[in-house]
């Protein structure tokens, strides 16, 4: 039977995939020839020239067909109701495709759908109306339509009788064009089905039938009993060999091979031999199928015989183990009366009641007098129990009797002297020979028990409350250091990782040992193992990345037979001590190396200022031995004239506890005496008193040295100063009178040229030629050139000696006033000034006024060609890498310059522009200049020819 089924859910699988297979085969070709049509590919449409096409509407039906018996089958596997909805909806498409087009032919009507979608020539072959299907066709989809619409519904017979005719008719047309009988494909004088048409509906048909074979006259011919199997075998042959052998027959008709009866009586007799091969076949089988159900028969009429003698003898051996269990439930119950506990059965009512006990109960009652029935007096076992407890003995037994498992409970008991006494009560559900279930069990008092687990919980809670109130991680853990059996809380702080993640893991601890110590501790915890106390000092690293040191000792704890039963230990965070340890270690290292480089001389004493202890220093300068200067004997050592004063303040320091510095002259191993610089400091106890003083001292006898050349080269220096400034007085003195001697001298003469070419050019000018006016006009020129240009040498040579007198100094009114000055020179000039207010500065206001006069007598100098002239005095902030200053600028827009030669511009005579073009000395900007650096700034420009120039200059004097 097992073996059927299987066989049938095999079968069943194979015929459903091959349905879904059919659906999408149908919905390709449909697919392929709309393709064919869209390309226009004979091949496609009509597969061989001369016959009827597929149409355009029957190749979307086979699509829409297909895709919608797949999407059954999908909506069948997944459950999915949009699937089953698309698939109902597309069959009513197809439905509909056939019933208008049928429409058509009934009543002779053209609805316009059948060249919808592509056009049709009119000359198709055998095709009554363009683009329109066959009316068996038509039918084929009207029927295959319906059916798809009625899988929704389960009504499978209907389903599979329209799935039948359809495939009927298409069988018909298909064996139209393998005999060529046109009758059968082609109802003249309507259109004719394709051949891929009828090949397509078989397909979709047999999808179609296959699709639930369970139901409906199918599952007759796909059951797995001899019925389906034999229908199965049969139908192929009784479908296909008439159809062979009236095909033959047919050909040999038409070809007149033999005469019609001969060919009549030829096909009986083919048909008669085929179908009686069937029949014997089929016989066969079914005998072979018989011959094995006998056998079966038989083998299981022996199997029964053989049963029944087992089971007389599996009685009788039975029988004797019964008797057995007889006698050794009686040895059983002597046994259990004997034991110190209660065996015990509970009757099924709602308490769960005892009803019966063994002996053992007296003893814990408290009365050996008691029968065996476990009654006393007028009560019962199930009376001694503490009533509070009744309701956990019946959770209890309950929760195991759903849970089908045995039950412990603990529960108290008052005996008949009043004691109270604790059990402790193990059952189980028992049901013999189908009897009403009982719970079968046994009790032991666990009184002392108790006691214990009471005086235990005391000692724990005790323990508890010391180790999770310490700093310190106190810990316990197995002899083997495997399991951790309890960690305080102490171990999160430390470690910085939660007590839950070293019970989960108990090694997790020494995953934060520092590297270079992780292996001195395993090897130590190795030693551990096998009995020997650790004492260790290491480093951990814990999650945050911050090192911590860990004092840790652990001990092992023996048994009574001298066996490790656990380890027990404390660790403690020394961080704070070691690194006080380290600082001081490298502290007196660091002192040691220093008092070992350093060229001074180091020294302790005693809070009196004695040396009582071996001074190494002291000793390689002086040449001393330690009796030599012990005590106040390193006074010898110091310069008689410098003693007292070394005394006193030495003195001072120890009475106020307080730095001492002093200069004093010390003798050296070879007699000599060289200048010390002394500094000692107090080293202070807790308490505020001196422990001992530490102190250097420094060679400064070079520095003394160097002073007393400084001092002597210093008086000379000033000396010397004193005697240059007096040669400089004279010398400026003789300057000034120099200058004033050429500038009066060279002005007399000067001034007789100018005079006299003047006297030639008004009293005698028209005596002179137009040539001779011209000399004396450039020799007048000349000699007032000659005259500023003194003029400007005698300012520049004051400018450098002058004495500055500073003072605030209102550049922008400078400027105004200038401003005003030349616009009345040559009022017929268009300027425009933008002079910005209050640009204050700190200077000598007659030398800053000789700046703003030159640079603005430049740019009204060099705007002179400009029809409109603009110069403009404004100040902005500069970083001169030492503060940030205002940096004062004289802009123009005038004939500018070359910034390749902007060096020149500062330097005395120096001039860019001829003296034709533009008049001057050369001098100005050099006066400027000067000024300006006498003031602490200085001064830049910057040109561009044809665009103007700016000159920037700052003061700071």
């Amino acid at each position: 039977m097992t073996r059927t089924y299987t066989d049938y859910l095999k079968l069943d699988f194979i015929v459903r995939n091959l349905s879904s297979k059919l659906s999408i085969t149908t919905a390709l070709i449909g697919f392929v020839v709309l393709l064919g049509w869209i390309l226009n590919l004979p091949v496609l449409k009509s597969v061989l020239p001369g016959l009827v096409t597929m149409k355009v509407n029957t190749a979307l039906g086979f699509f829409l067909a297909g895709m919608s018996l797949w999407l059954w089958h999908q909506h069948h596997q997944r459950k999915k109701h949009p699937l089953k909805l698309l698939s109902q909806i597309l069959a009513v498409i197809v439905a509909l495709i056939g019933l208008l087009t049928l429409i058509q032919y009934g009543f002779n009507i053209n609805l316009g759908i059948d060249q919808l979608l592509i056009k049709e020539s009119e000359n198709a072959v055998a095709t009554s109306s363009p683009g329109r299907m066959a009316p068996n066709t038509a039918f084929c989809f009207l029927w295959l339509g319906l059916a798809l619409i009625l899988l929704r519904y389960r009504l499978m017979s209907r389903v599979q009788t329209l799935t039948l005719v359809s495939f009927l008719i298409a069988l018909l047309g298909f064996i139209g064009y393998v005999f060529r009988i046109d009758s059968f494909y082609h109802l003249a004088p309507f259109t004719g089905m394709a051949v891929h048409t009828s090949v397509t509906f078989l397909l979709l048909g047999l999808g179609v039938l296959l699709a639930c074979p369970e139901k409906g006259w199918m599952q007759e011919v796909m059951s797995p009993y001899l019925g389906g199997v034999t229908a199965r075998n049969l139908l192929p042959l009784v479908i296909g060999v008439p159809i062979l052998t009236s095909g033959l027959f047919l050909s040999a008709y038409r070809t007149d091979a033999i005469p019609i009866e001969i060919g009549f009586v030829i096909r009986a007799i083919v048909n008669i031999v085929v179908l009686s091969g069937v029949v014997w076949w089929n016989a066969k089988y079914l005998n072979t199928i018989d011959q094995k159900y006998r056998n079966a028969q038989q083998a299981l009429q022996e199997f029964n015989d053989n049963l029944e003698a087992r089971v007389h003898e599996r009685t009788a051996q039975l029988e004797f183990a019964n008797n057995a269990l007889t006698e050794s439930r009686r040895q059983l119950s002597h046994l259990i009366n004997t034991l110190p506990g209660i065996v015990f059965s509970r009757s099924a009512d709602n308490n769960w009641s005892i009803d019966s006990v063994s002996d053992g109960y007296l003893s814990i009652i408290g009365d050996y007098q008691l029968e065996l029935c476990g009654t006393y007096q007028d009560h019962t076992f199930q009376d001694f129990i503490v009533p509070e407890d009744v309701p956990k003995i019946v959770a209890a037994i309950q929760t195991a009797i759903d849970n089908k498992i045995a039950y412990q409970v603990e529960y108290r008991l008052i005996t008949q002297r009043g004691e109270e006494k604790w059990l402790w009560e193990k059952g189980i559900e028992t049901s013999i020979d189908g009897q009403s279930p009982t719970i079968q069990g046994f009790i032991t008092e666990i009184t002392s028990l108790k006691q214990a687990q009471k005086a235990l919980e005391e000692s724990e809670s005790k323990f508890r409350e010391i180790a999770e109130n310490i700093h310190e991680v106190f810990h316990i853990n197995s002899a083997d250091l495997s399991d951790l059996l309890y960690v305080s809380p102490g171990y999160q702080e430390i470690w910085g990782k939660s007590c839950e993640s070293a019970y989960q893991k108990p090694d997790s601890w020494s995953e934060s040992i520092h590297p270079e110590d992780r292996d001195r501790i395993l090897g130590a915890c190795e030693r551990l193992i096998q009995g020997k106390p650790l004492e260790e000092e290491y480093r951990i690293i814990r999650p945050k990345g911050d090192i911590r040191w860990i004092s840790a000792r652990v001990f092992p704890v023996y048994s009574q037979f001298g066996q490790i039963l656990r380890h027990v230990g404390i660790a403690a965070d020394i961080t704070a001590r070691k690194l006080t340890e380290i600082a001081l270690r490298c502290s007196e290292e660091r002192y040691r190396s220093l008092v070992e480089a350093t060229a001074q001389i180091t020294w302790t004493t005693d809070p009196t200022g004695q040396f009582i202890t071996l001074q190494e220093s002291w000793e390689a300068f002086t040449g001393n031995t330690f009796a030599e200067y012990q005590g106040w004997n390193w006074k010898n050592s110091i310069h008689p004239n410098d003693q007292e004063n070394v005394g006193q303040n030495w003195l001072h320091s120890l009475e106020n506890r307080c730095l001492y510095e002093n200069e004093c002259r010390v003798r050296n191993y070879n007699g000599e005496y060289k200048y010390l610089w002394v500094r000692a400091v107090p080293v202070l106890e807790t308490d505020g008193s001196i422990r001992e003083w530490v102190g250097a001292c420094t060679d400064i006898t070079s520095r003394k040295q160097a002073e007393l050349e400084i001092q002597q080269l210093n008086e000379e220096l000033e000396e010397r100063v004193q005697q240059r400034t007096a040669q400089l007085t004279a010398a400026n003195k003789e300057l000034e009178a120099f200058s004033y001697s050429v500038s009066h001298d060279l002005r007399a003469p000067l001034r007789g040229l100018d005079g006299f070419s003047k006297t030639l050019l008004e009293r005698y000018k028209d005596q002179l030629d137009d040539k001779g006016k011209h000399y004396l006009t450039r020799i007048r020129a000349g000699t007032q050139r000659m005259g500023e240009l003194i003029d400007d040498l005698l300012q520049l040579s004051r400018v450098t000696r002058s004495q500055m007198q500073l003072t605030d100094v209102n550049l922008s009114a400078i400027a105004q006033e200038i401003a005003h000055e030349l616009g009345e020179r040559e009022p017929q000039r268009q300027v425009e000034w933008l002079i910005a207010p209050d640009l204050i500065v700190q200077g000598d206001c007659q030398l800053l006024r000789i700046v703003m006069e030159n640079l603005l007598n430049n740019a009204w100098k060099f705007t002179s060609k400009k029809i409109q002239a603009k110069i403009e005095l404004t100040s902005l902030v500069s970083d001169l890498g030492k503060g940030d200053y205002l940096t004062y600028v004289v802009q123009d827009n005038g004939v500018g310059f070359d910034q390749t030669y902007v060096n020149k511009l500062f330097q005395a005579f120096q001039r860019l522009h001829s003296v034709e073009e533009f008049p001057g000395t050369g001098i100005g900007l050099a006066t400027v200049q000067r000024i300006v650096r006498r003031h602490g700034g200085d001064v830049q420009a910057n040109g561009v020819v044809g665009e103007g120039a700016a000159f920037y200059f700052t003061l700071q004097g």
